[in-house]
């Protein structure tokens, strides 16, 4: 039976940092660190006053602001935005971007994967990358009414206008909000024919309390921790003493996730309504 140990468990906060030009690096997954094939993690400190300019190579880059400093901007594709709680750029091989800090520090989460291959990608073209923030991306709920997301990542979301938010499968990734008593079902994410290893999949919690379930044992989780699931490893998640606040990746996106809980309401979610008293749209997850 699969145990907490069978996890990595990193407290990001205590990683030794690296000094870069535009500030902090701090690896907080990889391969050595957590045995990851198809992602890496950093959390990067833009000091006040610097830039950080990733460049999409061969790779997928996902660049997402933590923390909001007092007057900081991101420049993509010609224009310039807040940068501000939530925002960041998915970047597509060839394309790069500026994180700008000013008047503060700022804190970022740094995802980086390898361009997927063919199979994986199936009919998505991979690219081209955008700008995101909270207002330009969707909520979901589910059926409980105990979690909301909001996915920067993820090729089956679709936009109000019917179009996807995301072009390519390389990565999966987005907030995720447990109201107080919130958790997810015990389930466990596997490979599939495109991708048989399976998908890289961490958890970073960023607010609140938590707990990660694995067979009979578990781990609390205080805020800036990183867990990293090996894929087949079953486990489950839960909000501990009030609401939990986190960040998901699975890298790449192609996995099967089997449900090894009764979940009396189902798992289906739900895009928030655009329009008050609108009926509720099921997200359609195929």
């Amino acid at each position: 039976m699969a145990t907490i140990d069978d996890v990595s468990i990193v407290d990001s906060n205590a990683v030794e940092a690296r000094t870069v030009e535009s500030g902090l690096e701090r690896t907080i997954c990889g391969q050595s660190l957590c045995g990851s094939n198809t992602l890496t993690v950093y959390r990067r400190t833009v000091l006040e006053g610097r830039r950080f300019e990733p460049r999409a190579n061969g790779d997928y880059h996902l660049v997402y602001v933590m923390t909001t400093p007092k007057d900081g901007v991101i420049g993509f594709d010609g224009e310039s935005h807040a940068a501000e709680e939530g925002a960041g750029v998915l970047l597509a091989p060839g394309e790069s971007a500026r994180f700008e800090a000013s008047g503060s520090d700022m804190e970022l989460l740094h995802m980086v994967t390898p361009r997927p291959p063919a199979a994986v990608e199936g009919e998505l073209t991979g690219g081209p990358g955008y700008f995101f923030n909270r207002r330009t991306l969707r909520a979901l709920s589910d059926a409980s009414g105990g979690r909301v997301r909001r996915f920067c990542a993820e090729s089956t979301v679709r936009l109000p206008d019917g179009s996807r938010l995301t072009p390519t499968n390389a990565i999966q990734a987005g907030e995720m909000h447990y109201r107080e008593g919130g958790s997810s079902p015990y389930h466990a994410h596997v490979g599939t024919d495109a991708n048989p290893d399976g998908a890289d999949h961490c958890y970073m919690t960023f607010k609140g309390r938590g707990a990660v379930e694995v067979g009979d044992t578990s781990q609390e989780l205080e805020p800036g921790t990183l867990v990293y699931f090996p894929p087949g490893v079953p486990h489950r998640l839960r909000a501990l003493g009030g609401p939990l606040d986190y960040f998901e990746i699975q890298a790449w996106r192609s996995f099967k996730t089997n449900v090894l809980s009764e979940e009396p309401l189902g798992l289906k979610w739900y895009y928030e309504p655009e329009t008050p008293g609108a009926a509720p749209v099921e997200w359609d997850q195929s």
